[in-house]
């Protein structure tokens, strides 16, 4: 009787080891997974604020983008939401309609802040280069 109980809790132990190996494994990859995107995110902010550090003309060009891109999003839900008042739509289709232009109003905030912030780290080029390099280097030892 007792080697079937240390059999069966041999089989278990070693069934969840493997178990939590895997879990581990998938943490680990997903942590790099993450690292990775973030720095792939400043290096593109270290060359969005070159860029815009560089000339007024490219300035005036990407704040037009986020601005006209943010303009049809909020008045492309906008509509949606006035055409779900002026025609009779099911019920479900109306609250998708809602959350979508919520969404929609969220996401052109959100760029738009984004935007302010990189104009915002403009005032010091050279010390907001030297911030994102320090992250950088972090993110990168963490690897």
């Amino acid at each position: 009787m007792d080697q079937q109980v240390s059999l069966g809790v041999l089989v278990i132990s070693v069934f969840t080891s493997f178990l939590g190996s895997l879990v581990f494994a998938w943490y680990l990859r997903g942590r790099e997974k993450r690292i990775k995107s973030a720095i792939a995110e400043l290096e593109f902010e270290e060359k969005f604020i070159d860029k815009i550090g560089k000339g007024n003309i490219e300035l005036i060009r990407s704040g037009f983008r986020v601005f006209s891109l943010s303009l049809f999003i909020v008045l492309l839900s906008g509509s949606l939401v006035l055409a779900t008042n002026l025609i009779p739509f099911p019920a479900p289709l109306e609250k998708f309609v809602y959350m979508f232009a919520v969404g929609a109003w969220g996401a052109a905030s959100a760029g738009c802040f984004s935007y302010f912030k990189s104009l915002s780290r403009l005032k010091n080029v050279k010390t907001a280069k030297e911030e994102l390099a320090g992250k950088r280097q972090k993110l990168e030892a963490r690897l």
